[in-house]
């Protein structure tokens, strides 16, 4: 980048004379043209060329339009305007002493000033005549009524001979041009002006057009539109929008929004789920959904089985109400007259099948299976199928087992060394032998424990520890001998310790 500013620079010294040699020929407009376009020359060294060669014309209205158009800063369509000055200056023969007017400028700073729906922005002018700052020098923008204000904006230069202008948020994004001028409303040579563009916020809603999509007989795709405003209603453009829970056509799930905030999907029969939905979501908000049509016109969405008040039950068992399927169109209408098709896992239904009644509803009872643990009823209706999720827990104690290292001891006997303590553990089953809760006989147990001491003498207990699940006994004998150990409350288990000598 230094290079091509460097060849920049001797380009320009070619093109400008020597200060020691006489004044450079001045420029006329399609050569300022052509150095506003050159990417070699920057802004500030095209602004120093005009300072030195002047132009060969007085620019008109069209061309400093022109002169923006080609990309003209604020500095050089200061320097042009300046000429106008220095013509006056010339116009008449000066003495060698005489030094030439100097004219007031006006230049944005930047020219551009951008700014968010609904936020303010400040915008800075500098005032000065050739070089020098004009304090205290009051200037307007022209044109600002317009972001709602009752007159024009105005502010006063400081020492430096800056003037900052506080200008209100605008609720609707756009762009507007003031013209700077000076507190009577006297117009600066090449009408200097600020661009305030005002653009829209982060994203605030997303709206999405159809509210379902229903294939009909050889429709081959749909369009799934999704418009993105900010908080104040305004199109947020460039904004990536992204479908899931499907595919868009040609496999891309993103798409950008347009000028007007709009991102188009194509969908296909195969590339969205049929009585399912998929959700659009930009940036920062909560995704929206639209429901895909079954084949047969089903919601997958407001098809389904209704809440009960329990999910859940002892094995074996009924639920205490009846599992509802309710059934619905897209059109939100009563699916009558279809046939719902049942098949459970660890559950039973009764019946198997039922014909949607005049409320789009199907009713079966269900009892849970004999296996503790998850349990689930599964309806079917057209291409739709819905799970109901229960949960079996286990029955009352039916039976206690022993166990000692993991081995059932249940009527058994067991070889101990006498005075060293040893562990068996107590767990129950109910009728259908699933693992059950074992809390309440291990509080009994503990509660017991002295009246158990007494009869085991020479058995003796030396702690209980209890959880849900089981039950740990800690036992010693005292002496060499036989001894039975029976645990329980009308449901027991036993076993015999031998106690020898190590």
């Amino acid at each position: 980048m230094r290079s091509r500013l460097t060849g920049g620079i001797l380009a320009l010294a070619a093109f400008a004379a020597p200060l020691t040699a006489q004044s450079p020929p001045p420029l006329d407009k399609t050569e300022l043209i052509r150095l506003l376009t050159n990417p070699l020359f920057a802004q500030t060294e095209v602004a120093d060329v005009v300072r030195r060669s002047c132009l060969t014309f007085r620019p008109t209205e069209r061309d400093w339009a022109d002169l923006r158009n080609a990309g003209a800063s604020g500095e050089v369509m200061a320097t042009a305007a300046a000429c106008d000055g220095r013509r006056a200056g010339n116009s008449s023969a000066p003495s060698p002493s005489d030094e030439p007017v100097q004219p007031i400028t006006a230049v944005a700073q930047p020219t551009e000033v951008i700014t968010t729906a609904g936020t303010g922005a400040s915008v800075r002018v500098r005032l000065s005549r050739g070089r020098t700052p004009l304090r205290r020098t009051t200037l307007a923008l022209r044109g600002t009524t317009s972001l709602g204000l009752p007159r024009d904006a105005s502010a006063v230069t400081d020492d430096s001979g800056i003037a900052v202008f506080r200008l209100p948020g605008v609720a609707r994004a756009g762009t507007h041009q003031f013209e700077i001028r000076g507190a009577s409303g006297a117009p600066f040579p090449g009408q200097p002006a600020v661009l305030y563009s005002v653009r829209s916020a982060k994203p605030g809603r997303i709206r999405v057009t159809p509210d379902y999509v229903a294939f009909r007989g050889g429709d081959t795709s749909a369009a799934i539109v999704a418009v993105v405003t900010d908080s104040l209603g305004n199109p947020v453009p460039g904004e990536p929008v992204d479908l899931t829970g499907g595919i868009g056509e040609g496999g891309s799930p993103t798409s950008v929004t347009d000028s007007a905030g709009r991102a188009s999907f194509g969908v296909t029969p195969n590339s969205v789920p049929r009585g399912g939905s998929v959700q659009l979501r930009a940036r920062g908000l909560a995704p929206v959904e639209v429901e895909i049509a079954a084949p047969a016109g089903l919601s997958g969405v407001n098809t389904g089985f209704l809440p009960l008040q329990s999910t859940s039950g002892a094995v074996g068992s009924r639920l205490g109400e009846p599992a509802v399927f309710s059934t619905r169109t897209v059109q939100g209408a009563p699916a009558v007259g279809r046939t719902v098709r049942f098949r459970t896992l660890n559950a039973r239904v009764t019946p198997e099948s039922a014909v949607v009644d005049s409320t789009g509803r199907v009713r079966v009872d269900v009892a849970l299976g004999t296996r503790a643990g998850e349990s689930a009823v599964f309806a079917s209706v057209d291409s739709v199928e819905r799970v109901l999720t229960l949960r079996a827990q286990p029955g009352p104690i039916d039976t206690l087992i022993l166990d000692r290292n993991g081995e059932v001891v249940n009527g058994r006997s067991v070889t101990v060394p006498v005075a060293t303590p040893f562990s068996l553990r107590l767990r129950a089953r109910d009728i259908y032998g699933n693992l059950t809760s074992i809390d309440a006989l291990g509080q009994a147990l503990r509660a017991g424990r002295s009246r158990l001491n007494v009869r085991q003498q020479d058995l003796q207990l030396v702690s209980i520890e209890s959880t849900d699940s089981a039950v740990v006994v800690t036992l010693k004998a005292q002496r060499v001998g036989s001894y039975q150990f029976v645990i329980g409350s009308g449901i027991t288990a036993g076993v015999r310790v031998d106690a020898v000598v190590k």
